[in-house]
């Protein structure tokens, strides 16, 4: 039953790869720049976008660790100063970092 929900699920979210971006989309692009480009003593401070870090630290290590994955997908998305960038390669990074969380989530609570 787990399983079913999950993929019926996961199946939905895949369908809004190139629909809609809400403004978490920005938010949660700009915490991934943040937390690859400057040290850790900065994270907190930076104020170049209106969406700075304000979520705890083991949220912004988890950003931190996406990054390392995003940088794969479209390293552009990782530069502070490049506000509202949503190229097709960020989008899907973003989507699919949403869908492999919520497997997890579901993994783990099972």
């Amino acid at each position: 039953m787990l399983v079913s929900a999950i993929v019926a699920l996961s199946c939905i979210k895949l369908l809004y790869l190139p629909s809609y971006k809400s403004t978490d989309f920005e938010v949660h692009r700009n915490w991934l720049a943040i937390t690859s480009s400057l040290p850790v003593s900065k994270w907190y401070y930076e104020s170049t976008s209106p969406w700075t870090l304000d979520y705890p630290p083991f949220f912004a290590w988890f950003e931190f660790l996406l990054s390392k994955l995003a940088v794969n997908f479209d390293p552009e998305m990782l530069r502070i100063e490049n506000l509202n960038h949503s190229s097709e390669n960020t989008i899907l990074f973003q989507r699919l970092s949403v869908i492999v969380t919520d497997i997890l989530y579901a993994v783990g609570a099972w």
